[in-house]
């Protein structure tokens, strides 16, 4: 099935389409009778819109997923990174899918069979099935979807490429459905002229103005008071700000695991005893590749490029096969080895003809190039070849130059044949690209550089160090099982304490590395007097170099925040609504027959500032911030009159307004700020619909259970 193969390698676009992260849907109908299977609440991993969701299910949905982006990239695994955005993924799905029926079921929305034909093959082309089938020339080629349809029909149930080929159709209907609703919610939105024009008309005033501004910072915190009443009665009048998400808080002990004086020594004598076989060795890179933690740099390095001075002394005043003796650099032990000596250029300038593989055979390929080199040691013109030969597009057609590049600018292969070569030699070059005619044209001036083979061990923290480390950690967790006991060792010991703020969905706590698996501790118990258990019911959890001991600290429900939570919050904001009312005072005394706005910057004690070309519709005033307040004021003010006092953000505001320019409000004008406004809305309504109806389905995701 060639046809099938050429949509495969238009994964790109195709991926776009089927995995979206919030808006297709791969799998159908799988999920409709998830609640009815289940038979274990332990089993439930959600509840969507009052339907239980089955662990089962879903990774069913999971499991259907990963074939999919196998089958799109051609690989026969995943990588973890992409495990969790397809997991991610399938779980957004799930509830946009569910969440969704409802709501399609309710208002009589769907997508037809003879929809999809239309989308398929008929008038109304999907711009996927579009780019699929698009020929050379740009066209569509409607036989070419035919010709794939009927070898689907033909090909056995349940094979991948007709499953490959549901996905997409059903990617289409999805996106079809969703598009049809939310047309739907935008048909809905209405801008009345009248409006429009009122705001369009506010917004061509723009304003230029003098101001004083009382900060509320020159009132100490101190002179104002707060009572408890005064908290709580802000925070019931207020409490739609303090909505919180569910979130938890634990404290953690990190014991580290770090290599002792003796791993430092075991790991220099195990380096040094290599010593005598590196010396002897003749194929330095394959011994480096053999017992080196890093791989053998093949680069030839000046005597500056080294900044090790002792190492740089070693490699110049030493000759081929020399071996230096073991020295530290960071957490390594380290042996160097003279590999080559050679009079090299910083710099060369090259030039080639790149003929790639055609169905990987490099044979054919190199037999090509083998020929071009010959025509060019005949007299052929190199530039002409390139352009009409090479398969490299951007030099091509400057007759196949490359200009100028160092050491590492070029694959391994290609580099070093360019720094080995004479000026104007021609050579043939295998490189992972393909056979490459290359020749160098200019070389900057040779300068003596050497080649290391270098032998590195970092020192690791051996048996005996990590079981002593997780010795301390586990005497630690069984003398201090208590929430209580472990704050007061902590003290006691003056160990490190560190805090981390979760979510169900945290995948990683910041220096903890692959820490999931505290998280779900944190969120598998309502306890807040012990310390927390691992999977194995051990108080010692391990990440990496560390071994941890953690209590759960705080527990955050979804909903409002609790009073004492955020009333330091509500003091502060208190606090600077009574210095505002001191502030309005002062300044109502103080502008009382007042001509200007200099003669009660005098009396308070202020400075004028000014700000032009303030409108209705500007963000914040330059040099004082964002202060919607004082901008809506302004823009409304009549000129040369001062405003009363304004509470702001910062502090409390006058205005004068000292200059007004209007521009014309035509119906063109209007017309193109409702339809910039209705843009903007219709925009949003994308977004904000699912949204909405998400929230009203009382998502209940459970998933840190089992992930």
């Amino acid at each position: 099935m060639a046809t099938l193969q050429k949509i495969r390698n238009r994964g790109v676009f195709i991926g776009i389409i089927i995995g979206g992260a919030l808006f297709a849907f791969i799998a159908g109908d799988a999920l409709k009778s998830g609640g009815s299977l289940l038979t274990n609440s332990r089993n439930e991993m959600a509840e969507i819109a009052g339907e239980s969701v089955n662990i089962r299910d879903f990774q069913n949905r999971f499991n259907h997923n990963i074939e999919v982006a196998k089958m799109m990239s051609g690989q026969s695994s995943i990588p973890s990174e992409q495990m969790d955005r397809l997991r991610e993924q399938t779980w957004q799905q799930m509830v946009q899918e569910m969440v969704m029926n409802v709501e399609y079921d309710e208002l009589g929305i769907s997508v037809t069979s003879d929809e999809l034909f239309d989308m398929v093959q008929g008038r109304n082309i999907d711009p996927t099935i579009r780019q699929m089938f698009q020929g050379p020339d740009g066209s569509f080629n409607k036989e070419q979807v035919v010709a794939t349809l009927q070898q689907l029909i033909n090909a056995p149930k349940g094979t991948p490429q007709k499953n490959y080929w549901l996905n997409i159709e059903n990617a289409m209907t999805t996106q079809r459905t969703l598009t049809k609703y939310n047309s739907l919610i935008q048909k809905g939105l209405y801008m009345p002229n009248a409006m429009v024009k009122d705001l369009a008309t506010k917004g061509s005033k723009k304003v230029d103005i003098n101001y004083i501004v009382k900060n509320y910072n020159l009132i100490p915190d101190s002179t104002i008071t707060v009572s408890d009443s005064e908290i709580k009665e802000y925070y019931n009048e207020h409490k739609d700000l303090f909505e919180q998400t569910e979130s938890r808080r634990i404290d953690y002990v990190p014991f580290l695991i770090e290599p002792s004086t003796d791993d430092y020594k075991a790991t220099e004598n195990s380096v040094a005893d290599l010593k005598v076989d590196f010396a002897a060795e003749t194929n330095n890179a394959q011994f480096v590749e053999l017992n080196a933690d890093t791989d053998f740099n093949p680069f030839y390095l000046k005597k500056e490029d080294i900044t090790n001075a002792e190492l740089a002394e070693f490699a110049f005043s030493g000759k081929k096969g020399d071996v230096s003796g073991v020295y530290s650099e960071g957490d390594s032990y380290k042996l160097a080895k003279i590999n080559e000596v050679k009079m090299l250029p910083d710099s060369v300038k090259a030039r080639h003809i790149l003929i790639r593989p055609v169905n990987g055979d490099y044979a054919a390929a190199q037999a090509k190039a083998d020929s071009l080199k010959t025509l060019l040691e005949k007299g052929a013109r190199f530039d002409d070849l390139a352009k009409a030969n090479s398969d490299d597009q951007g030099s091509a057609i400057n007759g196949g130059d490359l200009g100028w590049f160092t050491q590492g600018k070029m694959v391994l292969p290609f580099s070093e044949a360019a720094f080995d070569s004479k000026r104007n030699e021609i050579k043939v070059v295998l490189t992972q690209f393909g056979a490459h005619v290359l020749q160098v044209t200019n070389k900057g001036k040779a300068v003596k550089k050497v080649q290391l083979a270098i032998v590195d061990r970092k020192v690791e923290a051996s048996n005996k160090t990590i079981q002593a480390a997780y010795a301390k950690a586990r005497t630690f967790a069984g003398n201090n099982l208590s929430k209580e006991a472990f704050l007061k060792a902590v003290s006691e010991q003056n160990l490190q304490r560190r805090t981390a703020n979760l979510r169900r969905d945290t995948k990683n706590i910041p220096g903890l590395e692959n820490s999931r698996e505290l998280v779900r501790a944190a969120y598998q118990t309502e306890d807040m007097e012990n310390v927390l258990m691992n999977n194995e019911q051990s108080a010692v959890f391990e990440f990496g170099d560390k071994f941890v001991v953690a209590v759960l600290s705080s527990i955050k429900e979804e909903g409002f925040a609790n009073i004492n939570d955020v009333a330091s919050t509500i003091k502060r904001e208190i606090r600077k609504e009574k210095k505002a009312e001191q502030m309005i005072a002062e300044f109502k005394k103080n502008s009382q027959g007042a001509q200007s706005l200099l003669s009660v910057a005098q009396k308070e004690n202020l400075e004028v500032k000014n700000a032009t070309g303030i409108s209705f519709s500007s963000f914040q005033i330059p040099g004082a911030g964002i202060e919607p307040n004082v901008i809506s004021t302004a823009s409304l003010l009549e000129k040369g009159k001062i405003s009363a006092p304004i509470e702001g953000n910062q502090g409390v505001y006058m205005v004068l307004v000292t200059n007004e320019t209007t521009d014309e409000v035509t119906d063109d004008t209007v017309e193109a700020f409702k339809a910039r406004l209705e843009q903007g809305y219709q925009y949003r309504t994308n977004y904000q619909a699912f949204q909405a109806l998400r929230e009203n389905a009382n998502v209940v995701d459970k998933r840190y259970k089992f992930y």
